[in-house]
């Protein structure tokens, strides 16, 4: 075992270990991290999302840092072009198969800097980096059909600790131009504490090694594990699953039913042979482009990161691993909300 495998997996016990302790309830102002999810079944376009982050974007100072695999949204894209009308730093960066885009265009032509992708693997990450204290962090890319018409959600942080990862991880595309499986290899990130006692750790790939993470919480795990897959086609993470459902824990997969049975590799087949209970997603009409995991009810691992083998060995992604009960409920809730709607 390499020295960084043993560091990640002190790291993981020691994650893992503080899950039995009680965190202290804050107050809502006092909330260092916050989800939101979109409900593309609503009557009317449901804003959250995107308001969201048009108020982090409104509220900038200094710099605005964007990540994304595909932008098309004008009104993010106007919010981007008052930003640096008002003087401050606005960067982006994004997958080369979507960078010819109108709106891409008119971004840089309104004094947006952007940096292409250059790499065999996607550009999939999807994050914000504003000042030095804000983050956000999750599955929706800078497009109508993610903040509309798709099952999506974005983390809200304030920690100037986690906004320098995620800047340093910026940087390393847009300066270094260092993309996919030529990303430098570092030690991981440390447990971060946040002002109202969170506990996240925040990994990147392919650098940081995210299914080996997934892969000791999933054994880590005592009661349960729920998942919402977009793409499920890792064959150990499949297959860790089958083990700890054969293992008496209680195993769920909600599938976005487009994509089960029609990726290739895809493990949904072979999770429903094993006998794992498995569902597909009941909205017809979108996507359910979540990707998450969540561990005995107390941690929820949530990002860009796809459950494949690219995901982990080519493709650029960030992932949230999560301690706080606010938190966990609310994935909790989506997660029941998408499993009671599934078939």
């Amino acid at each position: 075992m390499t020295k960084k495998q043993i560091l990640l997996l002190l790291s993981l016990n020691l994650f893992i270990l503080s899950l039995i302790s009680v965190l202290p309830a804050m107050a809502a102002a006092d909330n260092a991290i916050e989800v939101f999810f979109n409900d593309p079944t609503a009557s009317q376009r449901d804003r959250t999302l995107q308001d969201m982050i048009l108020d982090g974007i409104s509220d900038a100072q200094e710099r605005i840092y964007v990540a994304t695999y595909n932008f098309t949204d004008t009104k993010t894209a106007d919010a981007l072009k008052d930003a640096v009308r008002d003087g401050l730093e606005v960067r982006l960066v994004i997958h080369y198969e979507n960078a010819d885009s109108d709106v891409v265009r008119s971004l840089e032509k309104a004094g947006v800097k952007v940096v292409v992708s250059d790499s065999n693997g996607l550009m999939h990450s999807k994050f914000i980096v504003i000042d030095q204290d804000l983050t956000i962090s999750g599955s929706a890319n800078m497009t109508p059909g993610s903040f509309f018409y798709d099952n999506n959600y974005m983390i809200r942080i304030v920690s100037s600790d986690v906004n320098a990862l995620f800047r340093d991880e910026f940087n390393e595309m847009f300066l270094d131009k260092k993309f996919g499986s030529a990303s430098p290899r570092s030690e991981p990130a440390p447990i971060l504490t946040l002002d109202d006692g969170t506990r996240v750790l925040v990994r990147f790939s392919p650098e940081d090694g995210i299914e080996e993470s997934l892969l000791s919480l999933i054994e880590a795990s005592k009661e349960s594990i729920y998942v919402l897959a977009y793409s499920f086609a890792s064959d150990d993470l499949g297959q860790a699953l089958i083990d700890r459902y054969d293992d008496g824990l209680d195993v769920i997969v909600v599938f976005e039913d487009e994509k089960a049975f029609t990726d290739g590799g895809g493990e949904a087949i072979n999770l429903r042979q094993a006998g794992v209970p498995i569902f597909m997603d009941g909205c017809d009409d979108c996507l359910m482009h979540q990707k998450v995991f969540i561990f005995d009810k107390s941690v929820v691992s949530a990002g860009s990161y796809n459950f494949t083998r690219s995901a982990e060995i080519r493709n650029d992604e960030q992932v949230l691993i999560i301690q706080n009960e606010a938190i966990v409920n609310a994935f909790l809730e989506e997660f029941d909300k998408i499993y009671a709607d599934s078939k």
